[in-house]
């Protein structure tokens, strides 16, 4: 929808709420999505596991990561938190993971023990 002034003979672009909200939103979704955390190829390798099949598993220690992004972006805040502490675990030699604790919410964290089988 134009808008023509008839006072200086300018043409205005009328923008309506829900264009201005639609665009708000693809501008916050291509802002998270541009943050989101990439594992290393050793982090990827980790494999979750069940606390119960680790037995015969040498544990290495606790790990944790964090993230920044919560609230709205809580669930790539709680990915990224996983990643990070994937990576402590790739550092310290574990091939599996049990996760311990993941909580999202406004400051998303993963906790895990690592082993390695």
């Amino acid at each position: 929808m134009y808008r023509i002034s008839l006072y200086n003979h300018t043409r205005k672009i009328v923008v309506n709420s829900k264009l201005k909200q639609s665009l708000l939103l693809i501008i916050t979704f291509s802002f998270i999505s541009s943050c989101s955390s990439t594992a290393s190829l050793a982090a990827m390798e980790i494999k979750p596991a069940e606390q119960k099949s680790m037995g015969s598993c040498a544990y290495l220690g606790d790990v944790q990561g964090s993230s920044g992004f919560g609230g709205l972006a809580a669930s790539q805040g709680m990915k990224n938190a996983k990643i990070e502490a994937k990576e402590d675990a790739a550092k310290i030699g574990a091939t599996h993971i049990v996760w311990s604790n993941i909580a999202g919410g406004y400051s998303p964290s993963a906790f895990g023990k690592a082993y390695k089988c």
